[in-house]
């Protein structure tokens, strides 16, 4: 079982908190819900002139 990012609505948006599987019935019953992920996103890499390799917005 993995853990659960969780937020409550009456709290900052960015006060989150981090709970076991098993334990979110407990947290939603106080008004806790739970956090959706964002769709995880790919980086790319792209080949400098040298040949070395960097991630895309990588200005260095």
């Amino acid at each position: 079982m993995s853990p659960v990012r969780m937020f409550h609505p009456e709290l900052p948006a960015e006060q989150q908190i981090e709970v076991h599987e098993r334990a979110v019935p407990h947290h939603q019953a106080a008004g806790w819900q739970v956090v959706e992920d964002p769709p995880r996103t790919t980086t790319t890499t792209t080949k400098t002139a040298g040949g070395r390799r960097r991630r895309k917005g990588d200005d260095s």
